[in-house]
């Protein structure tokens, strides 16, 4: 059952070797590919079917032109809806950083931005952090990890890989990405990183491989006949890659 507990929060530092089974195996749906006209019942179908945490894509049709999704708004109707669930808001906007009040307002359990959209991330994240919010930074797929954002990366709680442009869902997982998720698996051996983007049992394991233990899915869970049984390979997935990763 989704729960509102904080996932693991941890920094840089310790041993590879057998630190990414202390690691959590989360699965969290995007309700976004969903019935928007029925988020509610949606959400709650993959809270009993096993989710760990939802997924909420909020696109303003700026950063990424033509895409527009849901508000603040809708976020806090399915808080009311959902009191002890675990909310995930991906926030794909301009000046995401501006939201964090909000966020925190409505009841959000962890906002993640954009590395590319925000002015000064270290600063959001001090600032979220100061308000009580976990936070995660997304990198898009043409992000390339360097020192500086290793260095920015340290402080959030977690590191969202996109694996296909973001903008819209049933995109093809993008395999060159993987090579993103070693190297920040290799610098924080502890530190959630988490996958969004044509995700399967299949590529959730490919990613797994790589250092994920985190994995958003939308298609794949919510255009499948049995919702728990999609959940449970996805899991299944990432536990396969988990263990080709430590055996590495």
């Amino acid at each position: 059952m989704v729960t509102s507990a904080s996932p693991l929060r941890v920094s840089a530092g310790g041993s590879q070797q057998g630190s990414l089974s202390a690691l959590p195996i989360r699965v969290g749906p995007s309700v976004l590919a969903g019935d928007l006209s029925k988020l509610a019942f949606e959400t709650r179908r993959v809270i009993r079917a096993g989710a760990d945490y939802i997924h909420l894509d909020m696109f303003d049709g700026n950063w990424v032109q033509g895409a527009f999704t849901f508000g603040p708004m809708v976020v806090k109707a399915l808080r009311d809806h959902e009191p002890r669930a675990y909310f995930d808001v991906h926030l794909c906007v301009m000046r995401p950083e501006e939201y964090l009040e909000e966020m925190k307002h409505i009841g959000v359990s962890r906002v993640t931005l954009h590395f590319e959209a925000t002015r000064d991330p270290g600063a959001a994240a001090n600032r979220a952090h100061g308000l009580g919010l976990e936070i995660g930074l997304a990198l898009a797929p043409e992000t390339q990890v360097d020192e500086k954002l290793l260095s920015i990366a340290e402080l959030f709680d977690v590191v969202l890989v996109m694996t296909v442009p973001p903008g819209f869902g049933g995109q093809s997982f993008m395999p060159e990405m993987l090579p993103k998720l070693r190297q920040l698996r290799e610098v924080f051996p502890t530190k959630a990183l988490e996958v969004d983007g044509g995700v399967t049992p299949t590529t959730a394991a490919l990613a797994a491989a790589a250092g994920a233990n985190e994995a958003v899915a939308g298609s794949s869970v919510f255009h499948s006949r049995n919702l728990r049984r999609a959940i449970r390979e996805l899991r299944h997935g990432l536990e396969q890659g988990q263990q080709t990763w430590q055996q590495s």
